[in-house]
């Protein structure tokens, strides 16, 4: 009796297991982000020869190449997503020359610059190989495959090529229509998990309609914080200007100056002698920097720029910087499109206004408006909308040199990537919050070291206040900013607005997004 029950139970649990199997085949799994791969072409490249010690070839369309003789040094900026790992790297350069040897890939030094370096400065050769191409062969391109790492997802690289042979080869360079290219696959980091933040307040916005207030600057009274305002920009093509709103939301003054894009301030600014909260802002009516002081009793606005203070054209965005090294103020400009960003020294003239010269320009290749300054660590924040945050160092002579922070499609920021600011924490700690207009979100980083990415969230409804949508300009501060803000205000463009005519602004409690 007993083995004809086991022979009827066992069809029953060999059912009863498979029917397991099929249920937890059932249970969804977490998304894996498919593998990416991109190709990167040479940003900088040239040859050195011991025939010529003093002479640079940074301009030359081919590369010459050989065992001792000639030399080649390439450099390529690798900006990856934040969290990405690198899977496979690939080298290739195109041979425009049959020759019975192999190039050699080394690793090299970043110090050197394309139409300066010679054989007599060039930076130590490093004799380590990393990989070895095919034999060189006319007209066609060879490859090497290097260790994952000899590359970092974010920053500057280059490499030394030379040949297994005497005889001279040649490659072609950046300059000809066959560059050479850093070809690199990676899995991106899986897509954050996004918190959602009650508004506490939002402002009343300007009179018109459509999005046309879409930044803003938070300035904070130290001796009666619920006297703090909310400055923002009105970038309508006829009524523009710019506004003063308090903590209630409610408007307190407002000039009609033209299309103001991106406003900024920062107190202690020194004016014949005086201390000045100045305000930055950029005029795209007129494509100039516009100054003005904030008068912290009655918190409203002065123009005080010495002329009309030209700047790149059409410009787009504006941001201030504090020197610590120096004591010196500045104002960065970016444009509408591919061009320069600019950075204008802030200069008293004596007479109670202020001037500006430009000492630096930064080439950057598309649109890019947000920018923030870190006053105490010396960087600068710059949003290129559908590429990148670039993070450079933010005194005149800092240079060009810039790594990424994290990109535009790379799990944390849907484009455009907008406004940024920073709060500022004790020793250098804080936060540096970037706006995700493609998914109405904000991103949080790590203001120390290489800027880890910690969170991202957005701000949802309350009560009579709407949810934001579009997110563009945000400023933030840890101060205390009044009541329900004593711990810290964020302050978040919404360009919808439900139920009004015209984008505005949500403050929300900073505690609420950092806890």
């Amino acid at each position: 009796m007993l083995s004809h029950f086991r022979l009827f139970l066992a069809p029953l649990l060999a059912l009863a297991t498979l029917g397991a199997f099929a249920l937890l085949s059932d249970v969804p799994k977490p998304a894996v982000a498919a593998p990416t791969t991109v190709t990167l072409n040479a940003v900088a490249d040239t040859y050195v020869s011991t025939a010529s010690p003093n002479s640079n070839f940074g301009r030359a369309t081919s590369l010459a190449v050989s065992q001792n003789t000639y030399r080649v040094l390439l450099r390529f900026d690798v900006s990856l997503p934040a969290g990405s790992s690198i899977t496979n790297v690939s080298f290739r350069i195109y041979s425009r020359t049959s020759v019975n040897a192999s190039l050699i890939v080394h690793p090299a030094s970043n110090a050197w610059e394309e139409t300066t370096v010679t054989c007599a400065n060039q930076p130590a050769w490093q004799t380590a190989e990393l990989a070895r191409t095919g034999v060189l062969r006319s007209s066609q391109y060879v490859s090497a495959t290097l260790p994952t790492s000899a590359v970092a997802p974010s920053g500057s690289v280059s490499f030394g090529l030379n040949t297994t042979s005497a005889s001279q080869g040649s490659l072609a360079s950046r300059e000809a229509s066959q560059r050479p290219q850093l070809v690199i696959t990676y899995d991106p980091a899986p897509p954050p998990p996004i918190s959602t933040v009650q508004p506490a307040v939002e402002n009343v916005g300007f009179s018109g309609s459509g999005d046309i207030s879409d930044d803003s600057a938070i300035w904070v009274d130290p001796a009666n914080p619920a006297n703090s305002v909310v400055i923002a920009d009105n970038k309508a093509t006829s009524g523009g200007g710019i506004g003063v709103f308090g903590m209630d939301g409610k408007l307190i003054q407002f000039r009609q100056d033209g299309m103001i894009g991106n406003v900024d301030t920062r107190s202690g600014f020194s004016s014949s002698g005086q201390s000045m909260v100045l305000v930055g802002a950029n005029n795209r009516t007129n494509n100039t920097l516009v100054l003005y002081s904030l008068d912290p009793a009655s918190r409203t606005l002065s123009p005080v720029a010495a002329r009309s203070i030209a700047t790149f054209a059409p410009n787009l965005g504006s941001c201030l910087y504090h020197s610590r090294i120096s004591g010196k103020f500045y104002a960065f400009v970016t444009p509408n499109g591919a061009g320069s960003i600019q950075q204008f020294e802030l200069i008293d003239d004596g007479s109670g206004k202020v001037d500006a010269t430009l000492v630096r320009t930064l080439t950057i290749s598309s649109i890019t408006e947000s920018c923030v300054a870190d006053d105490e660590l010396g960087h600068l924040y710059v949003g290129q909308e559908d590429v990148a945050v670039w993070k450079y160092g933010a005194e005149p002579g800092a240079g060009a040199g810039r790594v990424s922070v994290d990109t535009a499609g790379g799990g944390r920021l849907v484009a455009d990537i907008e406004g940024m600011s920073i709060a500022y924490g004790e020793n250098g700690s804080g936060k540096l919050f970037v706006s995700s207009q493609g998914d109405s979100t904000i991103a949080v980083y790590d203001r120390a070291g290489s800027n880890p990415f910690i969170k991202k969230f957005r701000v949802g409804s309350n009560g009579t206040i709407d949810a934001v949508t579009g997110t563009d300009g945000i400023d933030v501060t840890a101060l205390n900013a009044g009541p329900q803000f004593e711990q810290g205000l964020l302050v978040v463009h919404d360009e919808t607005n439900t139920g009004g005519t015209t984008s505005n602004l949500k403050y929300v409690p900073l505690n609420a997004v950092l806890g």
